[in-house]
């Protein structure tokens, strides 16, 4: 195998990431409390620069309250190339990674002592939705949670609908899994999968509807150790749906991503 394509394989993660993220994104993060409640409603930008070289990733972040324009938060950080997994200076412990199929995931491995989160992020064309799952330590208990709806700034005028970003509460569809697929967060390697079973009302978890066909079944706690599932799914128009699933096992790891895209019967 030539350097060439070693480096390629090392580094699939790093280049995943500029292909679909390095843009410039404008929508709206909505922040959500535990149980559901709204807690700040901001304007958000969210821009990531590639260096000539591919070296490192430039990510620039605005956050403006809706309700008060003057209350802005602006961030900036440098993200350096790393394989295979990539390490983001907000959270170095954590690890984001990047499925073919249109998903990511930003998590690291439970811990007692600090909060457990993970983002997952579903990409459909200009689109781009993530939500941030927020337990605390101290009991387990699912916390807050941040959900991003984005556009591609330079491709297309703001898609989202003009629902205020209330919990609502719908019928599930019917779908038929059209394709299934896994990224270890062990190996970074992408296997598909024969199926994977979603179940929606399993016991001892919240299901919250979002607008724009978003949702989220989670387990009321997570601990360290426990085997579950974070599923975020997404109806992104009348016919298809997207979902991202990450799966945590009982060994601590940092959780699997799983992604199913879906028609609807």
């Amino acid at each position: 195998m030539n350097n060439q394509l070693v480096e390629d394989e090392l580094y699939q993660q790093w280049y995943r990431f500029i292909e679909e993220h390095g843009f410039t994104w404008k929508g709206i993060l909505t922040r959500y409390e535990g149980n559901g409640k709204i807690s700040e409603i901001l304007d958000s930008t969210r821009k990531f620069t590639s260096a000539e070289d591919a070296s490192s990733v430039e990510h620039y972040l605005c956050f403006a309250n809706k309700e008060d324009p003057s209350k802005v938060l602006e961030r900036n950080f440098i993200v350096e190339k790393c394989g295979p997994g990539i390490i983001h200076p907000v959270d170095p412990k954590s690890i984001v990674m990047f499925s073919s199929h249109g998903s990511g995931l930003m998590s690291r491995a439970l811990d007692e002592e600090d909060v457990n989160y993970v983002e997952i992020y579903l990409n459909v064309d200009n689109r781009r939705m993530s939500i941030v799952i927020f337990y605390d330590p101290d009991q387990y208990t699912l916390s807050r949670m941040s959900l991003f709806r984005e556009v591609k700034h330079t491709e297309s005028n703001f898609p989202w609908s003009e629902d205020k970003p209330e919990i609502c509460h719908r019928e599930y569809p019917h779908v038929k899994v059209v394709s299934i697929s896994l990224l270890s967060s062990e190996t970074f390697e992408e296997t598909p999968l024969d199926n994977y079973p979603v179940n929606w009302s399993s016991e001892n978890r919240i299901i919250f509807d979002f607008p724009d066909g978003i949702s989220i079944n989670v387990p009321q706690s997570l601990k360290v150790g426990q085997k579950d599932d974070l599923i975020v799914s997404w109806q992104y128009n009348n016919k298809q749906v997207k979902r991202g699933i990450a799966q945590f096992h009982d060994d601590n790891c940092s959780p699997d991503l799983i992604t199913q895209d879906c028609l609807i019967v």
